[in-house]
């Protein structure tokens, strides 16, 4: 994709694309779990965290604020399973002397929280901006979404 074909996304494309990303990239560190097991895994985790760290800070400060008055609850609940998200990946980037299988169970932990958060993500807010956004807006926060990503990475 181009630069310009991603700055004509909409917050909403961007977001639901670097979902899809992220849940190609937890079934390739499971497909390397299951092979040998000194198979270096930092080449698709290290980058993966980082775009996860950029992808909530941008969500946070880009998407969660306008949509607060009208999703509290909601907002809240996605705020804490970032804060969730992010201690287990320290977790894990930390993980270096884990034995295997436990470096395993925690990955697992987490795909569990990312999809929990990517169905409450996809099946309220985001459906949430689209009827609160118009389309001017919801492009110009996937141009400054993508922006914020890439300070990250």
């Amino acid at each position: 994709m181009t630069t310009q074909q991603t700055t004509q996304e909409t917050i909403v494309e961007h977001i639901r694309r670097d979902h899809r990303k992220t849940d190609r990239e937890i079934l390739e560190l499971e497909m390397r779990l299951r092979g040998r097991g000194d198979e270096d895994l930092g080449p698709v985790f290290a980058p993966m965290k980082q775009e996860l760290l950029g992808h909530m800070a941008a969500e946070e400060k880009l998407l969660y604020p306008p949509l607060e008055k009208e999703m509290r609850e909601q907002i809240a609940d996605a705020r804490k399973e970032h804060d969730t998200i992010r201690r287990q990946l320290e977790e894990l980037a930390a993980g270096g002397r884990m034995e295997e299988s436990e470096w395993r169970r925690r990955l697992v932990m987490l795909k569990q929280e990312i999809q929990h958060h990517v169905t409450d993500e996809e099946s309220e807010i985001l459906p949430a901006a689209r009827r609160l956004f118009d389309e001017d807006r919801l492009r110009d926060l996937g141009s400054r979404f993508e922006r914020m990503e890439k300070e990250y990475t």
